[in-house]
C-alpha cells in the first residue's frame, strides 16, 4: 500500500467531498480523483459511492479505511519510537497555534526547547480551533494548542493546561461602571446584562469556540439579544474598543491589560475558559513533544491560569 494513497483515502472520508478533501490536502480535486480511480482500478472494486454532494464509503471502502488508519497510526508510532531511540536529535513537527494565547506562549517556550533539541524543526500554523482540529485528523498537524476545552465532536486526545474566566469590560465613565467596584486587577461583581441592552458589543469571532461554547450560550440562557458590532480574534483590539466607549467587549481574563480605562465584570454563571493541547487519537507522543507540552503546561500555569472567582 502507498502511504500517500492511504492519507488521501482517509481525507476523502473525513471531509466527505472530493473538493473539500483536496483543499485540506493542498492538491487539486482532479489529482485526488485520479489517485482514487487508480487505487480502485488496482483493487478491482469501488471504495466510495459518488453521491451528488457526498462521498460515501462502500463496504469495501470501510474495510480499506480501517486498515489505512491502522497503518498510518503504526507508521507514526514507529517513527516516534525511533526518534526516542535516536534521542530526538532530529525531526520536524507541525504545531497549530491560536492567534494570541498559544502564539504568545510559543514565543516564550521555544527558546528553551530549541536549546535542548537544536536539530528539531517546528512549523507553526496560526488558525481557528475548528481548522486546527480538521488538520489534526488529516495528519497535517502533530499537535494543536486549542481554546474551549476537550473537543467533543473530534476523535482527538486532549491535555488540559489552564483555565480562566471570561470578563466583560465597559468604559470607566459608562453609567454601569459604578457597579464594578475599585479599579484593581480583579473584578468584584457580575454584570446585569439587561443594563446593556442598548449597547453595541464586540466579541470573539462567531465561528470561534469562545463564542459557540461560552458567550452565545450565556446570551441564550439570559435571554439577552446583543447588538454585535464587531468580531475579532485580537483581544487587544477588543479592549481598545471598550476603552474608547465604542463597544462593550468580552475578553479572557489573562488577556486583560487595561484596568485604568475599563471597568471589568464577571459574566453571569462565571464561565470558565479552557486552554489545552490536542493531538490525533492513537498518536504516540515522543519524548521531544512531551517535553514541548511540559514547557507549555508550565508556561500556561504561570501566564494563563486565573483562579475562579470567590462566589
Amino acid at each position: 500500500m502507498d502511504l500517500k494513497q492511504l492519507e488521501y483515502i482517509v481525507a476523502i472520508e473525513k471531509y466527505g467531498t472530493m473538493s473539500d478533501a483536496a483543499e485540506g490536502l493542498f492538491i487539486t480535486p482532479s489529482a485526488l480523483n485520479q489517485q482514487l480511480l487508480k487505487l480502485e482500478k488496482e483493487l478491482g472494486i469501488p471504495l466510495f459511492n459518488r453521491r451528488r454532494r457526498h462521498m460515501e464509503p462502500t463496504e469495501a471502502g470501510r474495510v480499506y479505511l480501517d486498515a489505512a488508519k491502522q497503518m498510518l497510526a503504526l507508521r507514526q508510532s514507529t517513527y516516534a519510537q525511533l526518534q526516542d531511540l535516536a534521542n530526538c536529535h532530529i525531526g520536524s513537527y507541525h504545531v497549530g497555534l491560536t492567534f494570541e494565547h498559544s502564539s504568545d506562549m510559543f514565543a516564550r517556550i521555544y527558546p528553551p526547547f530549541h536549546q535542548k533539541y537544536p536539530g528539531i524543526s517546528i512549523q507553526c500554523h496560526q488558525l481557528l480551533v475548528p481548522e486546527m482540529l480538521d488538520m489534526l485528523l488529516t495528519g497535517q498537524l502533530d499537535i494543536a494548542f486549542v481554546l474551549g476545552g476537550k473537543p467533543e465532536t473530534y476523535e482527538a486526545e486532549y491535555i488540559p493546561l489552564s483555565a480562566e474566566n471570561l470578563l466583560l469590560g465597559v468604559q470607566r465613565n459608562h453609567p454601569v461602571a459604578r457597579f464594578a467596584g475599585p479599579a484593581d486587577r480583579q473584578p468584584c461583581n457580575i454584570i446585569d446584562l439587561s443594563l446593556l441592552k442598548d449597547e453595541a458589543f464586540a466579541t470573539a469571532l462567531k465561528s470561534s469556540t469562545m463564542r459557540t461554547e461560552l458567550i452565545d450560550p450565556i446570551f441564550e440562557r439570559e435571554q439577552f439579544h446583543p447588538r454585535i458590532m464587531m468580531e475579532s480574534s485580537f483581544n487587544s483590539f477588543l479592549q481598545q474598543l471598550a476603552a474608547l466607549g465604542i463597544c462593550v467587549s468580552i475578553v479572557p481574563q489573562s488577556r486583560v491589560t487595561n484596568h485604568r480605562d475599563i471597568a471589568w465584570f464577571y459574566l453571569p454563571g462565571y464561565p470558565r475558559f479552557q486552554f489545552g493541547v490536542a493531538y490525533p487519537k492513537n498518536y504516540r507522543l515522543n519524548r521531544a513533544l512531551n517535553d514541548f507540552i511540559a514547557l507549555a503546561r508550565q508556561d500556561a500555569q504561570t501566564y494563563l491560569q486565573c483562579p475562579p472567582p470567590e462566589v
